[in-house]
């Protein structure tokens, strides 16, 4: 059976307190990044763009920048202060947020989602590396799940008050800027965005930073050695590979999802942001519920003795929803591909709750931000980086047809699913030992 040690923390009020600073910033990053989805089509014409050039503005630069920025911000939280890492990220990410409203060329607008990526990569890994060490192992998946959910709510923000934004922009087109001049609808939303970060950097200074835990895989201290984080790959390498190939497939299928359904439902069913905003945000708050409720589950599933309950519930949960998952992209109108857009959620948002919860229980405390970083990194490149790209290709190079974006986003959800199912039941053989050996260790 599993139990907390005496020396884990007890996750009281503070803690709690942290976690809602970390949500705030985290459903910040997502509205900031999110909202570019749904300019799309005014971007396009203003700026003259393909779809794979805005595959590349609002995905593969952003993810290249973001991943590579996140080893070595992954790195440093282990070693130095993690409020501090992400005060300077959030302030990197919001002033280039605004900065991409003063782009007048597809070549600047990429540089500042360049930038964008590389502000947001420091908010990951301290994050939780924070509340790793805040949290008691058996009460650690629901408070990653809550903060996890701040990605859906970012997400809900996006859509809905993003189609407020746009409409509010919209009406004031071509109004004089200080430092601007005249401002396309697209360029006021992105300054609107990006304004906000300046002050919520600030809630970093409003929670004490948790003392590092030292339990690591061998029940010593752990230090952060050259030879530490080859000897815990070597020693994980199987579930490692297999979790990374599972959750990199739903990473891909998400990323897909979040990029390209908004243009799906304006060229599909013929609805604009305005109509269509507030409904995806509804879909994006009912998946983020599922989080809180799956991350209780699998605590309790833990605490009962199942050291393999992360990975095991997870894949309980796509072949549970696999006939939905088979139908959304098929649904003959706009209100049951939502609530079927909804469903497919609850398996492409939580990949990062049980990844960290599994790191948490095996790794060592000097490489877990580091091992969360390498996660990231990959998810990063095949989810966000390829995957709407993907997506693109399919769209302009083999069904050749903008009006067939649903094609290709069932191509690319329907086959992530199934390999990540088979991924993660494979890597049960492996996890549950894992946990085992390094509890007697």
């Amino acid at each position: 059976m599993t139990s907390s040690s005496s020396d884990e923390p007890a996750g009281g009020a503070q803690a709690w307190w942290m976690v809602a600073a970390l949500f705030l910033m985290y459903a910040f990053s997502w509205l900031d990044r999110l909202i570019l989805s749904m300019l799309v089509t005014p971007i396009k014409v203003d700026l003259l763009l393909t779809d794979v050039q805005v595959s590349m503005i609002t995905s593969t630069s952003f993810a290249i920048f973001y991943a590579l920025f996140g080893l070595p911000l992954g790195w440093a939280a282990d070693r130095f202060s993690r409020r501090w890492i992400i005060f300077g990220g959030v302030l990197v990410w919001a002033s280039a947020t605004v900065a991409c409203g003063f782009a007048r060329s597809y070549e600047a607008l990429l540089v500042g989602r360049v930038m964008v990526g590389a502000g947001e990569a420091a908010l990951l890994p301290a994050a939780y590396s924070l509340i790793s060490d805040a949290f008691a192992r058996d009460r650690l998946t629901l408070a990653t799940s809550v903060f996890q959910m701040a990605g859906k709510i970012g997400s809900a923000a996006a859509f809905g008050l993003g189609g407020m934004a746009i409409a509010f922009a919209t009406a004031r087109a071509g109004i004089d800027l200080p430092f601007h001049g005249p401002a396309q609808p697209w360029q006021m939303v992105l300054m609107m965005a990006g304004a906000p970060g300046f002050v919520l950097a600030l809630l970093v200074f409003t929670f004490p930073e948790p003392a590092r835990r030292g339990t690591s895989a061998g029940g010593v201290r752990a230090k952060a050695g050259k030879g530490a984080m080859r000897a815990f790959l070597r020693q994980n390498a199987r579930l490692i590979g297999l979790m990374l190939l599972g959750t990199s497939c739903l990473s891909i299928c998400g990323y897909s999802m979040t990029n390209w359904v908004p243009a799906f439902i304006e060229r599909r069913y013929g609805l604009e942001p305005v109509q269509y905003g507030w409904w995806l945000s509804a879909m994006n708050l009912i998946a983020a519920g599922s989080l809180v409720v799956s991350g209780g589950i699998v605590d309790r599933l833990y605490r009962r003795g199942m050291d393999d309950a992360h990975l095991r519930f997870y894949s309980w949960l796509i072949l549970g929803l696999s006939p939905v998952i088979l139908f959304t992209f098929f649904a003959p109108n706009v209100w049951l591909f939502l609530a079927c857009y909804g469903v497919v959620q609850f398996i492409t948002v939580p990949f990062m709750v049980y990844v960290s919860s599994v790191m948490a229980l095996l790794a060592p405390n000097a490489l877990r931000a580091q091992m969360l970083a390498m996660f990231l990194f990959v998810f990063t490149i095949l989810g966000l980086g390829a995957g709407p790209a993907i997506v693109a290709v399919l769209t302009d190079h083999v069904f050749r047809d903008e009006a067939k974006i649903g094609q290709s986003l069932a191509v690319v959800v329907i086959a992530g699913a199934t390999i990540a199912f088979v991924s993660l039941r494979l890597s049960l053989r492996y996890l549950a030992p894992a946990v085992a050996r390094n509890r007697i260790a």
